[in-house]
């Protein structure tokens, strides 16, 4: 009942009367203001049809309904008076009218929701190449974006890199009063160093991790504090073989040792061989070079707290 009076409302506000509006939504039972619209459109062309249809229900009502019912058709088709007089139909093909009238609605309903249908699927296709677009778009500015990020830090590490290289060979020259010579030393391998030589170099070696890290000390020391433990333990634990062997994918050997270039390097100079799998020490284990490498540990970690 409430969805017939919302209708007859609308039906009100399009310029209709309360009186036409009811009688339509009781003929017609229509469920929307479209349908009651082709009812207000077949009472236009189709008199003998609301004539049929009050006849056909008012076989269900008393007698006063009836008259009541008549007049009004009565006073609708009045209104309608100045429009031609079209042959009248009788209640078989009246019937057979308002059937096709349904039928012709109920198609009209549909052919809509199949176009909305349609519409929705076009808006939701259109919206979903949208999206891609835009995510598109956004991978080729962060991809842009990392390889900016990546060419700055490679000419950062370039700076960074011919700065040490500086640092090292003024501390070089400082320290043996003799010129540095670079390409000189890439012809001799650790195994051409004498254990002198050997001791230089990781003593080089610390003190660039020293200064290339120093900004991100607590990681190096926590690092550092590893080196020591592994070195120490091989030189207080002298023939304990489980402590001269250390495989290279052991998660705190990744995570703190195999970060920094030089600590790998170090453990080669104090005597460790790779064997592909693991770091061993073969032979009897230098204890000059670990001990020397635990106070240079030392004296990094204390210059780094200072």
């Amino acid at each position: 009942m409430e969805e017939h009076n919302k209708i007859i409302e609308q039906l009100i506000e399009l310029g209709y009367s309360k009186e036409i509006s009811m009688r339509v939504i009781k003929m017609s039972e229509a469920k929307t203001v479209d349908e009651a619209l082709s009812w207000i459109e077949l009472i236009d062309e189709n008199p003998d049809i609301v004539n049929s249809k009050l006849n056909t229900d008012n076989k269900t009502e008393n007698a006063n309904s009836t008259e009541n019912i008549s007049e009004n058709a009565s006073a609708d088709k009045n209104i309608e008076s100045n429009k031609e007089q079209k042959p009248k139909l009788t209640p078989e093909e009246a019937q057979k009218k308002a059937i096709e009238l349904q039928k012709k609605i109920r198609e009209k309903k549909l052919q809509k929701e199949k176009e909305e249908e349609i519409e929705k699927e076009k808006k939701r296709i259109a919206m979903t190449k949208e999206i891609q677009k835009r995510k598109e778009q956004l991978e080729e500015y962060e991809r842009k974006k990392y390889i900016e990020n990546l060419e700055k830090e490679r000419n950062e590490y370039k700076k960074e890199k011919q700065k040490q290289l500086e640092l090292l060979k003024r501390e070089y020259e400082a320290k043996f009063s003799i010129a540095y010579n670079p390409d000189s030393e890439k012809k001799l391998s650790i195994e051409d160093l004498g254990e002198n030589q050997k001791r230089d170099e990781i003593a080089i070696l610390f003190n660039n991790l020293k200064n290339k890290h120093k900004n991100n000390k607590t990681e190096l020391i926590s690092s550092l504090n590893i080196l020591r433990k592994y070195f120490s333990n091989i030189k207080d634990n002298i023939l304990e073989k489980k402590f001269q062997k250390i495989k290279k994918e052991n998660k705190v050997f990744i995570e703190k040792i195999k970060i920094y270039e030089e600590m790998i390097t170090i453990f080669l100079l104090v005597g460790f061989e790779d064997t592909g799998e693991f770091y061993v020490i073969k032979n009897y284990p230098n204890t000059y070079l670990l001990s020397s490498a635990i106070k240079f540990i030392d004296l990094v970690i204390k210059n780094l707290n200072s």
